[in-house]
């Protein structure tokens, strides 16, 4: 069981996390972070639960994360970007998990675009952010499934050939409450970072750079070489004899 104290013992942050609900059970913390910030939750509030049994993914999927093995949690932010700058949320909050990971652990976990962690080829996280404008104020809220203690064997058959967890490629049980105020460390810290240096770092940690993709867009399936990241996070992929730039859509390799 996730534990509160352990949790502030190891938490470094001037803001993120110092507002902290551990739900026993929820349907979804990105839904209970609306909630929060209706009834006056401010930037930095972090909603974490050990049993989620609803969570959201993109494109209306659902996260399946296990009881006590994941790290399941959703951020409450008031970034000051720019609307054109949105797109780089989802790719520093990767870059935050990635390099708590990599400095907690010796694990070498990359990103794949816009919003997967990715360990040994396999998915072991990914992240929703969704955001709204209320009495005239920018919120975000940043949900973030991460399978840290998970088993394989645990996982649903129909992502068992295609998901990890930090324990199965490392045969370690890790501490959940020290990793967390490690990525919201992270969190923070980037948070301050321009968005060149946003977008550095996320490329450094690509597993996709200059390589053969599938990009799934609606009904369309383009191939081409997944080339980099624009300053407002968009991709840009060769096709066809050609650069295009994409505000979304689905990267396979």
């Amino acid at each position: 069981m996730f534990s509160r104290e352990i949790f502030q013992e190891f938490l470094e942050t001037e803001s993120l996390g110092r507002e902290f609900h551990l739900l026993p059970q929820t349907a979804s913390t990105n839904t209970d972070a609306w909630n929060y910030i209706e009834n006056g939750a401010l930037h930095g509030t972090v909603i974490f639960t050990d049993d989620q049994h609803s969570g959201r993914g993109r494109r209306n999927l659902k996260w399946i994360s296990r009881k006590e093995k994941s790290l399941t949690f959703s951020i409450i932010l008031t970034p000051e970007f720019s609307g054109e700058e949105l797109g780089l949320l989802p790719l520093l909050t990767g870059v935050a998990i990635v390099r708590a990971i990599r400095k907690f652990s010796k694990l070498q976990p990359g990103l794949k675009w816009p919003n997967d962690i990715f360990l040994n080829g396999k998915k072991a996280g990914g992240i929703l952010i969704e955001t709204k404008i209320i009495s005239g104020n920018f919120f975000a809220v940043t949900g973030i499934g991460l399978n840290v203690n998970d088993t394989v064997d645990g996982f649903p058959e129909e992502i068992k050939n295609r998901s990890t967890s930090l324990f199965a490629e490392s045969g370690i049980i890790l501490n959940r409450e020290e990793l967390l105020a490690e990525i919201l460390l992270e969190l923070e810290q980037l948070l301050t970072r321009k968005a060149k240096d946003i977008i550095s770092l996320w490329e450094g940690y690509c597993i996709h750079r200059d390589i053969p993709i599938s990009f799934h867009l609606e009904d369309e399936i383009i191939t081409g070489n997944f080339q980099r990241i624009t300053p407002k996070g968009h991709a840009q992929i060769f096709t066809n004899g050609r650069i295009k730039e994409f505000s979304s859509g689905v990267l396979t390799l």
